[in-house]
């Protein structure tokens, strides 16, 4: 049996366990992004995808003349969201970019800005990506409406006649402009890469573009 002294001793400490400030785990912002490559119809790329004998584990586009070469790319985020003042919470949001890459070549990062800009997208080339702008964003922290976001990048199916043969690399990266590193990727909140093949596994010589 309890004695009168443990009794006491139980009710203090409830008492105490009442009225102490309850503390909250700190969480991190659950960040992501992903990536997704369509062949429209109508393109030689939906075509190769019927014939058994031509590459399947990933998109690929013969670069037949005989039909135009195009992919629809769409890139899924959440980026963070906006900071309120009624309740006080944080604003959690990142910038989001998208870097192409062919062959250890080079990096196209696709830049977008206001409508107020003549250039309202492009895309940079480098050499390295350690030569890349945190700068360089397809959506900055201050432009991203926050939570989750789905885009069709510019907007529809994007012709890739012209571009070197071989396999290319999309990657797209939440992360905050401060401590970006586009060579580290711990430095990266969230990321995802998906990859093309225009008519061959390389660029080499013979039929080197795609057109």
């Amino acid at each position: 049996m309890f004695s009168i002294r443990h009794c006491i001793a139980w009710a203090i400490s409830l008492f105490a366990l009442m009225f102490m400030p309850s503390v909250h785990a700190q969480t991190t912002y659950a960040y992501s992004v992903s990536l997704t490559i369509a062949a429209p119809t109508g393109s030689s790329a939906a075509a190769a995808s019927k014939v058994k004998t031509l590459p399947a584990s990933l998109k690929f586009s013969p670069c037949e003349a005989s039909a135009l070469d195009q992919f629809a790319f769409t890139v899924k985020y959440d980026a963070g969201k906006q900071g309120t003042a009624t309740p006080t919470t944080p604003d959690t949001r990142q910038n989001v970019y998208l870097i192409f890459h062919k062959d250890g070549s080079a990096y196209f990062p696709l830049v977008r800005q206001s409508l107020t800009n003549i250039t309202n997208a492009f895309f940079k080339s480098y050499a390295s990506p350690l030569n890349i702008l945190p700068t360089d964003t397809y959506t900055s922290a201050s432009n991203n409406l926050g939570g989750v976001q789905t885009e069709v990048i510019l907007g529809g199916n994007l012709t890739v006649q012209g571009l070197d043969s071989g396999i290319w690399l999309i990657t797209a990266i939440v992360a905050p402009e401060s401590t970006v590193n586009f060579d580290d990727p711990a430095t990266w909140s969230a990321w995802d890469t998906t990859a093309f093949m225009l008519r061959k596994p390389w660029k080499g010589t013979t039929s080197s573009t795609c057109e």
